[in-house]
């Protein structure tokens, strides 16, 4: 297949008659049923110089009462599907959001700036003209965002409307999994009731201890033992006291919930802890929750705002609790607010202060508020008083029903609420007890001092959320050690829990589809074949095997094998080639990549060190073709080395017990790796017989080993020799002297060790050849036997005058003192040269043979 050749994806024609959906229509599926995109706006920015084309959304949920604008990128363009936007900014429309348009010093008046209070600001640019029919142009943009702000925080808005950016949770760069989980919650959120008991009492600075009392007609109510109790205290003691003794202070608080956790509902078999306790000053809440729902219990953070004098000490103010049961978030709030008749502004502005101020940390986020809860539970002394009428109805009248109602109609904080002035969407059951301040303490008679106090319902129990039914409201007439009644408030809760078994199901679908977009919407190209077969490969004998790769995705793909890390510092090793190493594919096209293996004289020894090393399967090599911004691919290249003798040290030949052609690559290995001193042989019949052959050549040997260079091409009859020699053939040799002389070499050359190994360094700074021969009888037998018959061999070639003495000298020297160690210099090949003429040089006194006759003694030698 030629490269780069495109290809119809054979698609039916009539598929793309099809209408698509709209770009507006794609938008809206990526948000949930209660969320509304109500419009889109082309826009673009800027990075480094890249222009990121993208839309900006401005969408609004119905269960948050709110407007923010989505910042979408495209992973592909057209779009066809929605997982084809990536979210990439979420800008709330709160009382802080800007939306401003600055052309100082811009190359074009076209853009804008996007900021909330979060974050530092936003650029994005617009073109003048639109290109989707469903987007709208600028100032229609900006109109319609101002109009939605307005909507929300400048125009009256009804006292049960919740304000919350809780849904944009979703979309904060918590990833497509998460985003999907949220929105198939339906499919494993099953609801759970809780009985939350919540309780509170202004004890009027009373220790504890003060009274045996029981608290259990205040903390035991109801039939069923609560899950979660959250008990506030206010007043535990003077101010004085609490600013001049902190200890003390600490002290009142830990008896306190000592007897809050002996006083609770009993229930066969429940057990209660305490969870948490927050203190400000004088005032206390405590969440106390059953042993067994502990566990349930993934997050609790505590916080507190302090009020009263300069609003720093604390004598009023709010304490709260925050924390995460299963899958809800459950705040509750003890406060105590401004007092006197006269300061109902001041109690709303404490309200405030606690709401705003009232932040708790959160995991990968800056803060949850109170409303960022999905079930509130505030109470306390919130100290709102009963309005006098203008005529003295109240103490004319002897119709306590009459009396009762008329409070009601002017308690300050149902006024206060129905005015939107605090407290807003929050709820509160009906009232059927008589107001809770103010009493001579240790009675139920209102108050008789000289102020005479009005009587009003300071203490209350308050609430917000969804899925919470009040069960019973009450105060505790016969709990009289404070100027306050003790008031409580059961409720029953439904709180999301997730179903684990359902849920795991649901995450698996999800995983898998959103691994199936992103496999989709990455860059990918398709691989005709991950594993590329060679088949038997042999010494000096080059394959070719080509492969194909496809672009089946809607956009161009750029493509390059992976450049691996050292040693290597290439795509693949030495013995292979890849060509193309890098490309481009544009749609629905193909090309061919062409892989070519050899292993020779330059690459054998690298390929069985990789052999000999490799526990197990050796495969020739793994590409690695890396797809821009997408997933790599791996590619194995496999086959079946045959080994020959070409590249195998002569201790290993000399382990052989037939010839080599007869080995798998497996056989060989394992000859490689063995490191004992025993041979079958003590010199390798391979080099025997070349040295035999060559020996009885004669005349016919004049001009050889002038050169030798191992990059050079070898002779055309050389794998002839190559299989004569590894199949110890008694045929006659199928080369010439010349070819036979090559194949000499490249035995001794190729091996990974050179032949006086692991001796050259001590050889090349012998004085003398006596020295030297002291050292070569160290090497083993193999090694050795092959070192003193080539010498013989060379040294009777010389004096025969059928080669130079300085060729041979320089081209055996070289390659049997070969080393790594060594730095290649001038100097160090003269060394080499100068070992080599000790041995082979005729007029030298010593004999190699330790003694023996000259060229009788060699010739004799070889034909033993």
């Amino acid at each position: 297949m030629e490269r780069g050749i495109n290809f119809p994806n054979g698609a039916d024609a009539a598929a793309s008659a099809v209408p698509g959906k709209t770009t507006m229509e794609l938008v809206q599926q990526r948000f949930k049923s209660d969320e509304t995109v109500h419009l889109i706006f082309e826009a673009y920015q800027i990075k480094g110089q890249e222009h990121v084309e993208g839309l900006l959304a401005l969408v609004s949920s119905s269960s948050g009462g709110t407007y923010a604008i989505i910042s979408f990128s495209f992973l592909r363009t057209p779009l066809s599907a929605c997982n084809e936007l990536k979210i990439n900014k979420v800008f709330p429309i709160n009382k802080s959001f800007q939306l401003t348009k600055d052309t100082k010093g811009s190359i074009t008046e076209q853009q804008f700036d996007l900021s909330t209070d979060d974050d530092r600001p936003s650029k994005y640019y617009y073109h003048p003209i639109k290109t989707d029919i469903t987007s709208v142009d600028y100032e229609e943009f900006v109109a319609r965002v101002y109009s939605c702000k307005s909507s929300m925080w400048i125009a009256e808005m009804p006292v049960e409307r919740m304000l919350n950016f809780r849904w944009l949770d979703d979309y904060r760069e918590i990833g497509e999994v998460k985003q999907e989980l949220k929105k198939r919650e339906s499919q494993y959120i099953v609801y759970k009731d809780i009985i939350v008991y919540c309780a509170t009492w202004n004890v009027n600075n009373r220790p504890c201890w003060d009274n045996n009392d029981s608290l259990r007609p205040w903390l035991a109510c109801g039939e069923t033992p609560p899950h979660i109790y959250a008990i506030g205290l206010q007043e535990i003691d003077k101010m004085a006291k609490v600013m001049l003794n902190g200890n003390q202070m600490a002290m009142y608080a830990t008896q306190w919930i000592r007897k809050m956790l002996d006083n609770l509902h009993h229930g066969t078999g429940i057990e209660y802890e305490e969870l948490q306790s927050v203190r400000l000053s004088a005032m206390m809440l405590t969440i106390i929750v059953r042993k067994k729902l502990r566990q349930h219990i993934l997050r609790c953070r505590i916080n507190s705002v302090a009020r009263g004098i300069l609003n720093t000490l604390g004598n009023k103010g709010g304490v709260a609790v925050s924390l995460q049961l299963n899958e809800a978030n459950i705040c509750f709030i003890n406060s105590h607010l401004a007092a006197n008749m006269e300061n109902v502004g001041d109690r709303n502005e404490d309200y405030k202060a606690i709401e705003e101020g009232m932040r708790f940390e959160e995991d990968g986020r800056p803060f949850r508020t109170i409303n960022d809860h999905d079930h509130i539970f505030w109470l306390g002394d919130l100290n709102y008083r009963v309005n006098k009428p203008k005529t003295n109805l109240l103490e004319q009248s002897s119709d306590q029903d009459q009396i009762f109602d008329l409070r009601l109609e002017r308690d300050q904080l149902r006024l206060e609420m129905e005015q939107g002035h605090c407290f807003k969407g929050y709820s509160e059951g009906e009232i059927k007890f008589e107001p809770t301040y103010k009493y001579d303490v240790g009675t139920d008679i209102y108050d008789t001092s000289e102020k005479q106090r009005a009587p009003a319902y300071c203490d209350r129990v308050l609430w917000k959320g969804k899925q919470i039914e009040l069960i019973t409201y009450n105060s505790v007439m016969a709990i009289r050690q404070s100027d306050h009644k003790p008031v409580y408030a059961i409720f029953k809760m439904k709180i999301k829990t997730r179903d684990e078994a359902k849920y795991k199901r649901v995450q698996e679908e999800v995983l898998k589809a959103v691994d199936k977009r992103e496999n989709d919407n990455q860059p990918q190209i398709v691989v005709e074949k991950t594993g590329i077969d060679f088949g038997l490969m042999r010494f000096n004998e080059p394959s070719i095997r080509d492969f194909n790769v496809y672009n089946n995705c809607p956009q161009q793909v750029d493509f390059k094998f992976k450049v691996k890390d050292s040693p290597l510092n290439d795509i693949c090793e030495k013995w292979l080639q890849v060509d193309p190493r890098s490309g481009s594919l544009l749609i629905e096209s193909a090309c061919s990549i062409r892989i070519r293996m050899m292993v020779d004289a330059n690459t054998v020894t690298g390929l069985l060190k990789k052999i000999s090393s490799t526990r197990g399967k050796c495969d020739f090599d793994i590409l690695i073709l890396d797809v821009k911004s997408g997933r790599d691919l791996f590619i194995t290249v496999t086959g079946e080395y045959q080994p020959s003798c070409f590249g195998l040290s002569m201790e290993t030949m000399c382990r052989t017990d037939r010839p080599i052609s007869e080995y798998k690559q497996e056989e060989i290995k394992n000859l490689m790796n063995d490191v004992s001193p025993e041979y079958r042989v003590t010199m390798p019949r391979e080099f025997f017989l070349l040295i035999d052959y060559l020996h009885r050549q004669g005349e016919k040997l004049k001009g050889i080993f002038q050169s030798y260079d191992r990059r050079q091409l070898l002779s055309s009859q050389f794998n002839a020799v190559r299989d004569w020699l590894d199949t110890w053939s008694e045929e006659e040799f199928p080369g010439t002297p010349q070819t036979a002389a090559e194949a000499l070499v490249l035995l001794l050359d190729l091996p990974d060790q050179a032949l006086l190994e692991p001796f050259v360094e001590d050889l090349l700074i012998s004085k003398s050849k006596s020295e030297a021969m002291e050292l070569i009888a160290l090497l083993s037998p193999p090694k050795r036997n092959v070192f003193m018959h080539l010498c013989m061999f060379l040294r009777e070639g010389i004096e025969r005058h059928n080669y130079e003495l300085s060729n041979v000298a320089s081209i055996f020297g070289r390659i049997l003192l070969r080393s790594s160690k060594c730095t290649v210099t001038i100097d160090y090949h003269n060394r080499c040269s100068e070992f080599m003429r000790r041995f082979i040089n005729i007029e030298m006194a010593d004999s190699v043979a330790g003694g023996a006759g000259q060229g009788g003694a060699t010739g004799a030698g070889l034909q033993t």
